[in-house]
């Protein structure tokens, strides 16, 4: 199980981190091509789905029917079929609502984003057409979690690779004929579309082989969902606020040039993250498992090696990049934008924060008493954000927003690190511990890029690649030396023959 495991988590990396990068190349294309308000407008019709501010109101449908598949092939298919079923209808529901609201508002949207009157008409057929998808998208993310239940990785990703390679080939063809800017959007979301389709035929094939069907649910049934909808928007609410909110308030603030500004700021940070998500969708199943069984001695082997493994490898890569910043955007989107590489690396502490607790909290998803708890701190997390944002507005305009969004987590890490340790009944030195290690670590690499750039700096992207990589190999061996202890190296040993070795008897 555990090779299974981590050949799934590591391939599924792999592969998002493909699609990640050429999300990326498509950024840097349209900022080019196009300008950053039409980027702005892409990324302001892209909040109105469920991966962007519409996540607030999903209810974690993906999560929890996750968890109910792993529970039904344990052995429990009667109360599986009953939550999927209502879980289908709630996703359903949710999706119809939601399309029938922005179809109704759609041409408001446009005056409160302050649209300008040549782009207007695009805009708003844009948000037309996303309203039809809406009931398609949340339907796939029932599909999305079963598949995720049913640990079939492999249609996830080539879904997700696929769909991805797909939107950058349409951008590509756009720009080379000179399409409009709406052409980009319409690709997006017919790429989705597709995406979803293909991902609910497979996981109608898969039920077929289990006791897994529509069937009417019970009260208790009932009463369980709503209570753990209710946790998850809960959950939902702090990560919309953090993530999918900024954009919408600068578009209204400001305009869709600088919700460009600010996607490209956040975009390569919002990249990393997305590379570890599937770590905490696997973990899930996983968590899920070991709760049923009450196993606390492997909540606690789970906890620590994901609380240190994770953030070893990624924290280090993460200072080389925010070092090489201003050499990165020239790079990717040209030397306009390059003053905005303090921004860039100050935006790189969010995912240096998710390696350290992501895993943990993704864990202890299963057990409603964190999430509550959780929770709370999230919401405390969420209001000093936008205080650091409200302070900040008259200096900094948007990028007030990356301030808030980038300081607020780091302030918080050693209250939600405390109280996951807690859970996991794990040392609470733990946190400040790895944070001594790590801050050892970056300042010897800083030491090292200083003395680097002082003689010569990367002028192409092969030049930065690598300069950047031997930097971050330069940075994993301190990692490797200095951070993991002799029983973390037998871990990683370990956990590295699983991955490699010959699948005997399985």
């Amino acid at each position: 199980m555990l090779r299974r495991f981590l050949r799934n988590t590591t391939i599924s990396a792999i592969a998002y981190g493909l699609a990640g990068v050429l999300g990326l190349f498509a950024v840097g294309l349209i900022a080019r091509s196009y300008g950053l308000a039409v980027l702005g407008l892409i990324v302001l019709v892209r909040a109105f789905l469920p991966t962007g501010f519409l996540a607030l109101i999903d209810l974690g449908v993906s999560e929890l029917t996750t968890q109910c598949v792993v529970r039904g092939r344990m052995g429990d298919w009667g109360s599986a079929r009953e939550k999927v079923s209502l879980l289908t209808v709630i996703s359903a529901a949710t999706g119809i609502i939601a399309g029938v609201a922005l179809w109704l508002f759609a041409m408001p949207l446009a005056v409160v984003f302050k649209v300008t009157p040549d782009q207007t008409q695009s805009f708003v057929s844009i948000l037309l057409v996303t309203a039809m998808v809406l009931p398609i998208a949340f339907v796939g993310l029932v599909a999305e979690g079963a598949l995720k239940g049913f640990e079939e990785y492999g249609w996830l990703r080539l879904t997700e690779v696929g769909s991805n390679v797909a939107y950058v080939a349409s951008i590509y063809v756009v720009f080379w004929y000179g399409g409009a800017f709406d052409w980009l959007a319409y690709s997006y979301l017919a790429t989705i579309v597709a995406k979803y389709f293909v991902l609910a035929a497979v996981t109608l094939l898969l039920t077929r082989r289990t006791p897994l069907r529509f069937c009417a649910w019970s009260a208790d049934t009932r009463r369980d969902i709503v209570h753990r909808c209710w946790l998850m928007f809960n959950s939902r609410i702090v990560g919309s606020f953090q993530q999918t909110l900024p954009p919408l308030a600068i578009g209204i603030l400001f305009g869709p040039a600088e919700v460009g500004a600010f996607d490209l700021i956040t975009r390569l940070p919002r990249f990393i993250k997305t590379t570890m998500a599937p770590l905490y969708s696997a973990i899930l199943p996983l968590s899920t498992r070991i709760d049923e069984a009450t196993d606390t001695r492997r909540l606690q082997i789970l906890g620590r090696n994901g609380f240190i493994l994770p953030a070893a490898a990624i924290i280090p890569a993460l200072v080389v990049m925010a070092l090489f910043s201003e050499d990165i955007l020239k790079i990717w989107v040209g030397p306009r934008h390059a003053d905005q590489w303090p921004w860039l690396a100050m935006s790189l502490f969010v995912p240096a924060v998710s390696s350290m607790l992501g895993v943990g909290q993704a864990a202890l998803m299963v057990r409603p008493d964190f999430v509550g708890v959780n929770n709370r701190y999230l919401y405390l997390q969420v209001l000093l954000q936008y205080v650091l944002t409200a302070i900040g507005l008259a200096w900094f305009q948007e990028r007030a927003f990356v301030l808030g969004w980038a300081i607020s987590p780091v302030v918080f890490a050693p209250l939600i690190a405390r109280h996951m340790l807690a859970f996991m009944e794990l040392p609470k030195s733990l946190f400040w511990e790895q944070v001594g290690r790590q801050a050892t670590v970056a300042a010897i690499i800083v030491a090292g890029v200083v003395c680097y750039k002082t003689y010569s700096t990367p002028e192409s992207l092969p030049g930065l690649a690598l300069v950047g990589g031997a930097g971050c190999i330069a940075a994993w061996v301190l990692s490797f030396t200095l951070i993991l202890s002799r029983g973390d190296r037998e871990m990683f040993g370990r956990l590295a023959k699983e991955m490699t070795h010959r699948r005997q008897g399985v």
